[in-house]
């Protein structure tokens, strides 16, 4: 089964709740080092960031006590 990622450039899924400040760690030096995700992209643990012609791909680290740190895992290019 292939991994799902939530998207940042899309709207959060629940406009109602609050956005929180989450910290990337890792990827190309261009990608921002803070972006704002929503609660379920945090329980989720993955979110894609675009950049260029393709998404960087983070994971939140359970155990590397910092719920809000997401590590680059690796990057896929947009389809044309």
């Amino acid at each position: 089964m292939p991994q799902q990622y939530l998207t940042l450039d899309r709207p959060a899924l629940a406009p109602t709740s609050e956005p929180v400040l989450v910290f990337l760690q890792g990827g190309p030096d261009g990608v921002s080092r803070t972006v704002v995700a929503s609660v379920e992209q945090l329980v989720y643990g993955k979110i894609k960031v675009p950049y260029l012609a393709g998404y960087e791909h983070f994971e939140r680290r359970v155990g590397d006590g910092s719920p809000l740190l997401f590590t680059w895992t690796g990057r896929t290019k947009i389809a044309e």
